[in-house]
């Protein structure tokens, strides 16, 4: 580790089930952000902190007596050598808890750490529920008592838990600005939410949790799929019907919308609504009022909407097929749920959270999952997403109950594309495979544009293999620097010409340059 690293020793105060003091290292490559952390660690716990400075002091306090739970950061350019060490101390020391600190996005690091077998990780920047999560479920591991938790008013607590909301499981960064644009939606109890999402994505569940974290949540959360119900019915399920309203109503019936008064009713594939509907939705929305099935008279309606598609609604706007002024009456706020290929980070969360709903709440021993499953399944595309996750732990609850589940276990289909070796070994750089010597030139491309690319990529990928494996994200990261100079030589510091050359809208290319530290070389 660089001379800059700190080492923070935790002494709890005294534990009723430890004769000792539960002792907890830290180890942070930037000064300030150690602080942070400690100060994040306090908050969430009783803990009183030392500050260490050195690799040696490190060890010195690494005794088989002495810490229970480290704190390992490996978001610094020295990702190989911190892995190494890992794995020293792993060795060393099997009953260490060991939680890593790891950057977002890090998808190949996260498989790195879940082939080390590690306790836990965290995301860096820190987030603090993220750490109270790591410290209860350490303290839980170890035997002692639960880390004190912060005060906090009653019916905000639950933002606080980052990986689990309302039934939403996640802690990447995507479902944690998801789990932030749900509080804010949830605030305003009028607003309607356009809910996006590919299917299996989890958008009844968001719903949910908009409707359970609103003023709303003592009232009813009405759900409706608008593609389930045949036309001629949905209208009558939507609206109810007065009594002779056709052939067969022989009494008054609620509509769901009544039903929902003073809650939400959540229409589900609402772009399968056929036109005239879209229509008496829309007046719902402007006067606050429906008319029953046969009725003569508007009946007045506090009912929050929420909506949610899997389709293009503009492209059916453009094809007539969805009305317009329902559409932005509908989007005042749209909500986007990321598909699970682009968190993939959560996937071992979702599973632990599988495992305990068809596991242990079921009366059947939990099983496990070997680091090669996870990883492979890390790797798989879930087009299914969420949905076809649960479908998995739930079929393999029922085989494997109390066993661990192997790759030979899976289904044939969650390891086609896999590569068992990827486990252990870096992921091959998709910049050596554009590798000019070793690609195949495509047809019909511009000469001069091809030679150009060639010329940047064998200057900047030239790889000598002697020494032995590379480190994968030091060579993208060193990659990425070098394409964003040559861009800023090119155009003489022009951000938005560079930009535009790179592919890349100005305000990323601001953001990479600040992540690599770059920004001091241009100035604004």
């Amino acid at each position: 580790m660089t001379k800059e690293t700190s080492f923070i020793c935790l002494l709890s105060e005294e534990h009723n089930n430890m004769q000792a003091p539960l002792t907890i290292l830290l180890a942070d490559n930037n000064l300030k952000k150690a602080d942070l952390l400690s100060e994040n660690i306090q908050d969430n716990s009783s803990f009183h902190c030392i500050k260490f400075k050195t690799d040696k002091e490190l060890f010195s306090l690494l005794s088989p007596s002495s810490a229970q739970l480290l704190f390992y950061d490996l978001t610094s350019p020295e990702t190989k050598t911190r892995m190494a060490t890992l794995q020293k101390i792993r060795a060393d020391f099997p009953d260490l808890l060991i939680i890593a600190v790891i950057p977002e996005d890090a998808v190949e690091l996260v498989k790195a750490v879940l082939a080390l077998d590690l306790f836990f990780y965290i995301h860096k920047p820190y987030d603090q529920a993220e750490i109270r999560i790591a410290l209860q479920r350490a303290q839980a591991k170890i035997g002692s008592r639960p880390v004190k938790a912060p005060v906090a008013a009653p019916d905000t607590s639950s933002t606080q838990e980052r990986s689990s909301f309302h039934g939403l499981v996640g802690q990447s960064r995507p479902m944690r600005q998801l789990f932030d644009l749900i509080t804010k939606v949830a605030d305003d109890e009028f607003a309607t939410v356009l809910i996006r999402g590919e299917s299996g994505t989890g958008k009844e569940l968001v719903a949910k949790a908009i409707h359970s974290h609103s003023q709303r949540h003592k009232k009813h959360f009405v759900p409706v799929n608008c593609a389930a119900i045949p036309d001629d019915l949905l209208e009558s399920e939507l609206f109810g019907y007065t009594k002779g309203a056709f052939t067969g109503a022989t009494q008054n019936k609620i509509g769901r919308i009544e039903y929902a008064d003073g809650g939400t009713l959540f229409l589900d594939e609402i772009g399968d609504m056929k036109p005239s509907l879209q229509a008496k939705l829309l007046r719902v929305l402007q006067e606050k009022e429906f008319e029953p099935v046969g009725g003569l008279k508007a009946c007045p309606v506090d009912t929050r909407i929420l909506a949610a598609t899997h389709c293009n609604l503009e492209q059916l706007v453009s094809e007539g097929r969805f009305r317009e002024d329902l559409y932005y009456r509908l989007s005042v706020i749209p909500l986007t749920i990321p598909p699970l290929k682009e968190r993939r980070e959560d996937i071992p969360l979702l599973l632990e959270s599988f495992i305990q709903t068809y596991s242990t709440q079921r009366g059947r021993a939990p099983l496990t999952f070997t680091p090669q499953v996870i990883t492979a399944l890390m790797s798989y595309e879930w087009r299914g997403n969420v949905r076809e996750l649960e479908n998995l732990v739930q079929h393999m609850s029922v085989l494997f109950s109390g066993k661990e589940v192997g790759l030979e276990d899976l289904p044939e289909k969650f390891t086609l594309n896999f590569d068992p070796s990827t486990v252990v070994e870096a992921q091959p750089s998709p910049i050596t495979a554009q590798h000019p010597e070793s690609r195949e030139p495509e047809a019909k491309r511009d000469q001069t544009e091809q030679e150009e690319k060639e010329t940047i990529m064998t200057s900047t990928t030239e790889i000598s293999w002697e020494m032995g494996p590379v480190d994968f994200n030091d060579l993208i990261d060193t990659f990425e620097r070098q394409l964003i100079m040559q861009a800023m030589k090119k155009t003489g510091g022009n951000k938005k010409e560079a930009a535009s050359l790179l592919n890349l809208k100005r305000t990323t290319l601001l953001e990479k340059m600040k992540k690599k530290e770059m920004q001091e070389f241009w100035e604004e």
